[in-house]
């Protein structure tokens, strides 16, 4: 005669079905967190905004490198 497996408790089902709830919620807000930093970064950037930590910090930063001298 086989001996079924008891169903687990109720509280271990409730916490398993918490935990669940806990990280698909962090995932959700991390994916919607990265849209609208990206969608305010597209905004910026097709309104000519410049970020001030992208700002040419010398004169000659937006300066194309010399050729080499022959």
């Amino acid at each position: 005669m086989p001996i079924d497996n008891p169903p687990p408790p109720d509280k271990a089902t409730k916490a398993g079905i918490g935990a669940v709830a806990i990280i698909a919620f962090i995932i959700m807000a991390i994916f919607f967190g990265f849209n609208f930093y990206h969608a305010d970064t597209q905004r910026d950037l097709k309104s000519g905004q410049l970020d001030p930590r992208d700002a040419p910090k010398s004169p000659t930063d937006l300066q194309a490198p010399r050729p080499p001298q022959k």
